[in-house]
């Protein structure tokens, strides 16, 4: 059987030519393995097209660099593979056979059975090599395409070694290379049947591998989803954790999986699933604590940063469990730290091999995506622990609350908290999903709904104090704040309702010592200055007058030096009264201190004598009720009263006012120096300031005032 040599180098370069460019396609759309692969086709190319180029280009380029493309061009092959399978083995095992015929060719340019021997050699065992990487392959199956890249390799393996004998033996010559005959037309067929099953090999093998992954891949998908709804069901998180595991390893079977949670401290890790390993190894590493060289998952915890142990017998991190590890049978162990969403250590994903095992960038994927998962499953369970744990505190503080606690929606009184019943007095069943406002006194509800409608439809916190006619204890007061919020989608108030009523005594309490006297109870310095600079600034628009009287007792330290002063108190009390009933209830008593006493009279008349006339029938009326006898009735400490009678006068000052151009300070001096020039012209008498120079004169209680 015999070809034409340079029609068999034309068949074999245009094979190998529109093969690259096809695999080279492939490889930029699909698949970018192919690459490579693509590239080999394309050097081989190469090398045909400069053996056919024999005696028109310099031998160096016919036969050293044809050769360098070929043997260059096979250990591309093995590079692909490498790259496919992501083996570990060293770059420089493919190359050194290019190295060899690159540096061996050149001195061997005279020499042609020494150049086939030599190539035919090195090519054989090239496509041995290609062959072995390929059979080596561990993380997919083994299918059509590997098979066919290893028959094609193999094949012209064999016819390598054919024509390696047949050389050596001296059945194959120079001549019979360029004539033709039936062992150079065998190898061309040999070589280009060997090209097209290393193409379909690597496209099917590319094409199977594409396929496990997207099975792969909607298996994970379809994993990732039943975790997902089980988290969204609540499952437990011990079950999530197990079932993310056990979802792993049927996925990967050759890996063994667990999940190690680290505690609240942040120092310890504890088994969260790990259904694969031994149940002592569990045991031992429960309670792991964290830190640089403490395995590969305390590793990684500590650091926050992936630990990738491909050989536990070898490896530093794992001296101290390495018995525990062997009797365990792992050989390999990468981990993961679980993060939650703002970066917090949640614990580690592991990924452990019987053998010892270097991760490939597909497991490196798996890892992260596992802890990611792992990750959105602790969290979420968490969240939802501490949101039923909150539920429980926030239902217990509102239940044990001693606050009235109620939702208000439209008026309707949607939620209340048990203390808020007591309060109110109403049982639920009375008050629930009813209007608030008849709860509410008739005399604020008009104030306190208006006062709760928002402004500009906008809803804001809010403060009200109001009344309620409760069931139990009559008339309360209750103070509630209340802010908007939403209850059950729609717009609501939160109100904290507080009982208020003794702090309104206790306020009205301190209000009333603070403005009145404590004795007589009626009103001190403080108040009647306050009522004096009203009445003056009343007066100056109305144009009215006024009168301020300015009182002493004429004959009351004899009473307090006989008897002692719970008997003069008693004489100022019934001075108080006499006092309060002789003028009208606009007017203002006040005791001014000691047996002092100030008496103010308001919006007399537009005329001053008129309002003259009308002061001196109010100071005659009060002369003479002072001086009607007292009967002072005293307890005796034995249990029995004793009666004390006295005679008591005044004398009284007066000053008239229309509220221009005095201060109340300077009306009350007015008033005492007056009251003393009546002192000064005896009991009983009433002195007007300022007047016309007259000389004061005794009066009785009847006599009216006497000019100043």
């Amino acid at each position: 059987m015999s070809f034409h040599v340079p029609t068999l180098f034309a068949v074999i370069i245009a094979v190998s030519a529109v093969l690259a460019v096809a695999i080279g396609f492939i490889g930029r759309q699909r698949h970018r393995n192919l690459l490579l692969w693509a590239t080999a086709l394309g050097v081989q190319a190469l090398g045909y097209v400069l053996y056919g180029l024999r005696g028109q280009v310099p031998d160096w380029a016919s036969v050293v660099v044809a050769n360098v493309c070929m043997s260059g061009a096979l250990a591309v092959y093995a590079l692909g593979i490498r790259r496919f399978h992501d083996q570990r083995w060293p770059v420089w095992w493919a190359w050194a056979p290019v190295a060899v015929i690159g540096l061996s060719f050149p001195f061997l340019l005279d020499n042609f059975t020494a150049r086939l021997l030599l190539g035919s050699s090195v090519y054989g065992l090239q496509l041995l090599f290609v062959a072995a990487v390929a059979r080596q392959q561990r993380h997919a199956p083994r299918g059509r395409g590997e098979q066919l890249l290893v028959f094609g390799a193999l094949l012209m393996a064999i016819m390598m070694a054919a024509r390696t004998w047949t050389v050596a033996t001296g059945q194959f010559t120079v001549q019979q290379l360029f004539q033709g005959g039936t062992l150079q037309s065998l190898t061309f067929l040999f070589t280009l049947t060997g090209t097209l099953l290393l193409a379909l090999g690597l496209i099917i093998m590319n094409e199977d591998r594409a396929e496990h992954a997207l099975r792969q891949n909607q298996r994970y998908q379809a994993f990732r989803n039943r975790i997902l709804e089980l988290l969204a069901q609540g499952t437990p998180l011990p079950t999530l954790l197990h079932e993310i595991v056990q979802g792993i390893e049927t996925l990967h079977p050759r890996m063994l999986c667990s999940i190690l949670l680290l505690d609240r401290q942040g120092q310890h890790l504890q088994t969260g699933a790990a259904p694969s390993l031994p149940a002592f190894y569990n045991d031992a590493v429960q309670g792991l604590p964290i830190g640089p060289g403490a395995g590969s998952c305390g590793t990684a915890a500590h650091t926050r940063q992936r630990v990738v142990v491909e050989d536990i017998a070898s490896h530093p991190y794992w001296a101290p469990y390495r018995e525990l590890a062997a009797q365990a049978g792992l050989g390999a162990c990468w981990s993961q730290p679980i993060f939650s969403s703002d970066q917090r250590v949640l614990g580690t994903f592991a990924i452990y091999h019987h053998r010892p095992h270097t991760p490939s960038p597909a497991d490196i994927a798996l890892i992260e995506e596992a802890a990611l998962l792992a990750g959105i499953a602790i969290e979420r369970s968490r969240e939802a622990q501490q949101l039923l744990e909150r539920e429980r505190h926030y239902r217990l503080l509102i239940e044990t609350a001693n606050e009235g606690i109620a939702v208000i929606q439209n008026g309707v009184l949607r939620f209340a908290n048990p203390r808020f019943f007591q309060l109110c007095g109403h049982t639920p069943a009375e008050v629930l999903n009813q209007p608030l406002a008849p709860l509410i006194h008739e005399d604020d509800r008009d104030r306190v709904i208006r006062a709760s409608a928002p402004a500009d439809g906008q809803a804001a916190p809010q403060h009200h104090t109001f009344r309620v006619l409760t069931r139990h204890q009559g008339e309360r007061w209750f103070e509630l704040n209340d802010a908007p919020f939403e209850w059950l989608g729609q717009p609501a108030t939160l109100s904290f309702m507080t009982d208020i009523t003794e702090r309104r005594r206790l306020e009205a309490k301190i209000q009333q010592q603070a403005l009145h006297d404590t004795l007589t109870e009626l009103p001190n310095r403080r108040l009647l200055t306050h009522n004096l600079a009203q009445a003056m600034a009343s007066h100056r628009r109305s144009g009215l007058h006024g009168a301020l009287m300015f009182l002493d007792l004429d004959n009351f330290k004899p009473l307090n030096d006989t008897h002692g002063h719970r008997v003069g108190d008693l004489l100022l009390v019934e001075v108080a009264h006499r006092l309060t009933h002789s003028v009208r209830e606009t007017d203002t008593v006040a005791r001014f201190g000691g047996d002092e006493f100030v008496v103010l009279l308001g919006d007399l008349h537009t005329d001053p004598q008129t309002s003259v006339e009308l002061a001196r029938a109010v100071a005659g009326k009060l002369l003479a009720a002072l001086a009607e006898p007292y009967c002072l009735a005293v307890e005796q400490a034995s249990g029995g009263v004793h009666a004390v009678e006295h005679r008591c006068t005044a004398c009284i000052g007066v000053v008239m006012f229309d509220g221009q151009a005095t201060e109340p300070d300077d009306l009350l001096k007015q008033a005492d120096m007056a009251m003393y020039r009546a002192k000064a012209a005896g009991r009983n008498t009433v002195w007007l300031a300022p007047t016309a120079p007259t000389a004061p004169t005794a009066a009785p209680a009847d006599a009216g005032l006497t000019p100043g």
